[in-house]
């Protein structure tokens, strides 16, 4: 009996669906989903999508202790979506499923009150937005739509390239940007707030490259998540 390794958020389980079989063309994954402090995340929605085939899309919904098995075409990796109340986010990748795995089990992590917005760039060395960044922030706006109740803070954060005093306002001023452009989308001002944190909370080493190209980013988080329902839905 063949298995694929799947490696998410430094985790791997060895449990195995009772009631799936792999087949011909599919595989048996199983999953456990948890927030960031190990507590189950019950009756949440995952996204699979194939990276070689779009068109492979498996939608999932957890049980009440955070699983689900399920089968999954074979010949492709998968990207992992995760929802959120600001919309459905990146949370995870899965390897390549060969033509001959059978099953696997990952342990998924992702805390849906807060997200980091993959997509969203600016010009270099200045808060101007980007056109590519548009699609990922009408995509956050729609979530908040659908959430009238949710208010989220924007962080911005740096690289430490160019000195303290330069990221810090580099940090604010780029979180302003996406607040601004919330606005003009038609999100109440009293729910956005935007704060900058310069280099101070790096998510990589900024002696590094790809460390630096890290830690330059924008994040979203929800500030009220216990007055509304923590979904996407």
């Amino acid at each position: 009996m063949k298995h694929f390794a799947l490696f998410l958020a430094a985790a791997f389980s060895v449990t195995f669906a009772k009631d799936l079989a792999p087949n011909k063309t599919h595989a048996v994954l199983n999953i456990s989903y948890t927030n960031f402090d190990d507590v189950p995340q019950k009756n949440k929605t995952l996204t699979f999508v194939g990276e070689s085939k779009p068109k492979n899309k498996i939608v999932v919904k957890t049980n009440g202790y955070g699983e689900v098995s399920f089968l999954i075409p074979r010949e492709d990796s998968y990207t992992i979506l995760c929802e959120s109340l600001t919309g459905a986010f990146e949370c995870g990748k899965t390897p390549y499923v060969s033509l001959k795995a059978s099953y696997g089990s990952v342990n998924v992590a992702f805390d849906d009150t807060r997200a980091e917005l993959h997509g969203v760039s600016f010009k270099a060395g200045s808060a101007e937005l980007l056109p590519s960044s548009l699609s990922t922030l009408d995509k956050t706006i729609a979530g908040l739509k659908k959430n009238a109740k949710a208010k989220v803070e924007i962080e911005g954060h740096t690289s430490s390239e160019g000195g303290e005093e330069f990221n810090q306002k580099l940090s604010e001023d780029r979180a302003n940007s996406v607040r601004d452009y919330m606005i003009q989308k038609g999100i109440s001002k009293d729910r956005v707030t935007a704060v900058g944190y310069g280099f101070s909370r790096p998510k990589a080493s900024n002696d590094t490259e790809d460390g630096r190209r890290q830690n330059r980013r924008i994040e979203v988080r929800v500030t009220n998540p216990d007055e509304v329902n923590v979904s996407a839905e």
